[in-house]
């Protein structure tokens, strides 16, 4: 089972956790504010900049990758990658709080899911370790085959015409890196807790997880930008702990429990985690259906200021038809004195 530190990384998994789903509450929506053209593109980061609530979002966020480094210094992405789901869990009473609002019979269904399956996943499964690095040829294919399917992923969005296909494909494309990523974090971690600071700085992998991260979120703002965010949210919700976990898995020796009445558990518990982790992503609380946008808030302020200018312009119907009335008089007898 789990010892000392396998316990303190899923406490500061679960605090990771936390910290995404404070980001995601600050920043949901500020990525429908940028231009169009910016769309896939790293510079919307460059705009996002300027938007204070996002800027907040991606602070608690950073704050949540330390965490999270720490975490996969001393645990296995096996470990670790399934709590990251549990950030929507947390997001919910967060926003509710926020908005002032309940949470819905839909959301607890879901909370709880995620919550049964997250436990028969890890407590049935009891995952090692593992190993923290590998032969270089090894992080080349993983890194390429990595970065491959999210790029196919990324053509597939673009020729889509679906609003909400497109979201899902990039959204996913952005799970997969983040999954790459943490691996590359782990990495980085053992290596700099055993005093190998001198051989990172020759390294080309922790360049390689800057790089990735940072296109990670681009491509999580775009997916934002595609279309719902009940489209994109829930693939980047699983497709971070699903990658996570299969390179851990086939790339690090990293094991579950392998005999067949815990496979069964091991997957069923997967699975009822995904279908609860793709409710609670789809949730009104979440992705706030009934909040609008910062660019539709400016335009509620702009028509309130504007509201009584026209209503002092605004003239009514009758005395509009009196005027025309005295008009026509008018002319009418200047017409006569003429003659």
């Amino acid at each position: 089972m789990y010892g000392a530190e396998s316990l303190l990384a899923v406490a500061l998994s679960f605090a990771t956790a936390l910290c995404f789903a404070t980001g995601y509450v600050l920043q949901y929506h500020e990525a429908h504010a940028v231009p169009d053209r910016l769309f896939l593109s790293p510079k919307m980061l460059v705009e996002l900049v300027r938007h204070r609530i996002w800027v907040a979002g991606i602070l608690v966020m950073f704050v949540g990758n330390g965490l999270q480094a720490a975490a996969l210094s001393i645990g296995s992405l096996a470990v670790v990658e399934p709590i990251l789901t549990t950030a929507l869990l947390f997001a919910l009473p967060l926003s509710a709080a926020w908005r002032r609002e309940r949470l819905a019979p839909r959301d607890w269904h879901g909370a709880i899911a995620v919550c049964v399956g997250l436990g028969l996943l890890l407590g049935v499964g009891s995952p090692t370790t593992g190993r923290t690095n590998m032969a270089e040829h090894q992080w080349v294919l993983v890194s390429l085959g990595t970065w491959a399917g999210a790029l196919t992923l990324i053509a597939a969005g673009r020729r889509s015409r679906s609003p909400s296909s497109r979201a899902a494909l990039i959204g996913g494309a952005a799970g997969v890196l983040f999954g790459l990523q943490d691996a590359l974090t782990r990495y980085c971690m053992h290596a700099m807790t055993h005093h190998q600071v001198g051989m990172l700085l020759l390294d080309w992998k922790p360049m390689l997880s800057v790089v990735t991260g940072l296109y990670g979120i681009a491509l999580m703002q775009s997916a934002y930008k595609a279309g719902p965010l009940t489209a994109g949210l829930p693939t980047i919700a699983v497709g971070e702990p699903v990658a996570g976990m299969l390179i851990g898995v086939f790339a690090l020796d990293e094991h579950l429990n392998a005999s067949t009445a815990a496979v069964t558990f091991e997957v069923l518990g997967a699975l009822i985690m995904i279908a609860g982790t793709w409710t609670l992503a789809r949730s009104r609380l979440v992705c706030g259906a009934q909040h609008p946008s910062r660019l539709q808030q400016l335009e509620s302020q702009l028509e309130a200021r504007l509201k009584p200018v026209k209503e002092r312009a605004r003239v009514p119907a009758r005395a509009q038809l009196r005027f025309s009335a005295v008009q026509v008089l008018s002319m009418f007898l200047i017409f006569r004195r003429g003659r």
